[in-house]
């Protein structure tokens, strides 16, 4: 009796549309393997290139439901990623001296999947990536988990000036940006909408 429970369970689920976490897609069933080129970066913000490409490939790779390849020709799909623009928005500042104390990291993304065959599998012209990054100690927020994996401690915290501090965060922040686009990417492209 239980394991017609169990079988009966498990049919119904499966029609429901329920899968686990990587098993899912919405891609074609012909595109089993994606070629990722390095990100085409149009601003100024270099080292955003590498840290975006390498999140990408890694989301990518991380659930197996494709396979990234090294070469063009090997895949079945090509996913073209263009970083448009990466900009910083103050925040919040001090209302006595106008000291900008958080920015905002902003990137505006164009992202698309196309076949072999030309057809566009996925295409998001638009896609907005907002990460916040403090300043100044007073806005480092110790026990969150992105303190918490930065290698930093309260110690060390209270011995950087308010540029390292700051160039530490920004550094944080574009990882941060890069792993949490890769993400979005991965999600509209190829995780299925429950």
């Amino acid at each position: 009796m239980k394991h017609l429970l169990v079988i009966t369970l498990a049919f119904l689920l499966a029609g429901c549309g329920y899968t686990f976490q990587g098993t899912g897609s919405v891609l074609p069933p012909d595109v089993k393997t994606v070629h990722i080129p390095t990100v085409d970066n149009q601003t100024s913000e270099t080292r955003f290139t590498q840290l975006m490409t390498e999140s990408l490939r890694e989301r990518f790779e991380r659930f197996g439901v494709v396979t990234v390849v090294e070469k063009a020709s090997d895949a079945d799909a090509v996913l073209n990623v263009e970083v448009k623009s990466l900009d910083r928005q103050a925040r919040s500042v001090t209302s006595g001296t106008d000291i900008v104390l958080q920015y905002d990291s902003i990137a505006k993304i164009w992202g698309e999947l196309r076949k072999k065959n030309g057809a566009i599998v996925w295409r998001n012209p638009q896609m907005v990536v907002v990460k916040p990054f403090g300043t100044t100690s007073d806005t480092v927020v110790t026990s969150s988990p992105d303190f918490a994996q930065s290698g930093i401690t309260s110690g060390t915290l209270s011995s950087l000036s308010a540029v390292e501090l700051s160039r530490g965060q920004e550094q944080e922040a574009l990882i941060a940006l890069a792993e949490e686009s890769a993400r979005q990417i991965y999600d509209e492209a190829v995780a299925p909408d429950f």
